[in-house]
């Protein structure tokens, strides 16, 4: 993600080829968003919603490789573990997920969470026992970077998995999930640039530089702003309906469910740059033209979907 400027001079600032490299990712991002919801919600049965998984999934693998390149430590025998073990995560999840649901069970969740437990703890599990059975090329260092990958890009990438196949809701989820990271990420910008010099009180100094309060502040406008926008757009489609049965507004349940999101979506992006700092680099990959890797571009969303799943379990 990128980092609002406070009105000092940015080194790197983008350059015109980078601004349209950026755009062009960004309107195929669009593209494939508005493809894949139109998908879940037009294909029955569940089988609709295996688009968006095929998302996370890419994700999830295709960070833990960029991760693990970052981290230029991991042994190869724990390369393979960690590898195999995120690869298995979501997919396992899914299956069970639909297998179970198909079946009629109504607490199809609960296998799906186990399984998903169960792949994550064996490969883990696996992983470590490296640094016992392969102590040549292993040490703690490696074995930590590993179980920390599976964590970060097998666990917590699965949490959007589960936003994906929730009971009620989830459509509506997903699209906020979407729609509140992007505008997080653009308000903290523009109100960085406007308002920057007049309040440079910076967020996090040693991790972030160029970040300052008042942006984080723009970015929890900017993730009500996208749930208002949500809400209004999808209000009138029975897809989007928020399945709740309380006295709250539904506009103002969604406004306020996009508070905790906005604020964990800009924690997540903070995270991603402490980790590039520690290790010595700009980007986490080229992948995205303008954006860098796929972590640079959904650091934001693992963090975010996990207070998604919280609320939307909270009001069931």
């Amino acid at each position: 993600m990128q980092e609002e400027n406070t009105g000092r001079p940015v080194k790197d600032a983008p350059s015109g080829e980078n601004m349209k490299a950026r755009t062009f990712t960004a309107v195929i991002y669009v593209a494939v968003l508005l493809g894949l919801i139109a998908l879940k919600a037009c294909v029955p049965g569940g089988y609709g919603a295996i688009g968006f998984d095929v998302l996370f999934w890419a994700i999830s693998l295709i960070g833990a490789f960029e991760f693990m390149r970052a981290m230029n430590c991991v042994s190869r025998a724990q390369w393979w573990c960690t590898m195999v073990t995120c690869a298995l995560i979501i997919p396992t999840f899914v299956l069970t997920k639909m297998l179970r649901a198909g079946q009629g069970d109504a607490q199809a969740w609960l296998p799906s969470l186990l399984v998903l437990m169960s792949v994550s703890s064996l490969g883990a599990m696996v992983t470590a026992a490296m640094l016992v059975f392969d102590f040549d090329n292993s040490d703690l260092k490696s074995t930590t970077a590993s179980l920390f990958c599976i964590l970060y890009c097998g666990v917590l990438c699965s949490v959007s998995s589960n936003i994906n196949h929730m009971d009620g809701n989830s459509l509506l989820a997903i699209t906020l999930m979407f729609c509140i990271t992007v505008a997080v990420d653009t308000f903290a910008l523009v109100f960085g640039k406007l308002f920057g010099r007049l309040l440079p009180l910076k967020l996090a100094p040693h991790t972030s530089p160029n970040k300052t309060v008042i942006g984080f502040v723009g970015g929890i406008a900017g993730g009500m702003l996208a749930a208002v926008v949500v809400w209004a757009v999808g209000c009138g489609l029975p897809v989007f309906r928020l399945e709740y049965g309380g006295a709250v507004h539904p506009l103002l349940l969604l406004v306020l469910i996009s508070v905790p999101t906005s604020v964990l979506a800009q924690l997540g992006d903070l995270f991603e740059s402490a980790i590039k700092r520690g290790c010595g680099i700009k980007d986490m990959g080229r992948l995205l033209p303008g954006h860098g890797g796929v972590l640079d571009r959904f650091d934001s969303m693992l963090f975010a979907s996990v207070a998604l799943v919280v609320c939307f379990m909270a009001i069931r």
